[in-house]
């Protein structure tokens, strides 16, 4: 039976993790991926809990996301 195992690693740790295998410039990209996964696994959770919100906060929110720079790299 296999058994499941959590590793937490903070940005630092991954960013060095990266640069030793040669992968630094991707870093950025897999702190981000990670972050969405996150949110992801957040969204799902309260979807299943049956809380959700408007599509008019959901718009209100990307928005003000967009407006701040958050989407930009």
């Amino acid at each position: 039976m296999a058994t499941e195992t959590a590793i937490l690693a903070n940005e630092t740790e991954i960013a060095n993790a990266m640069k030793v295998l040669r992968l630094g410039e991707w870093t950025e990209d897999l702190l981000n991926e990670i972050e969405l996964d996150r949110e992801l696994a957040i969204s799902i959770a309260q979807a299943d809990a049956g809380k959700t919100i408007s599509i008019d906060e959901l718009e209100r929110r990307v928005n003000e996301k967009v407006a701040n720079g958050f989407y930009k790299r």
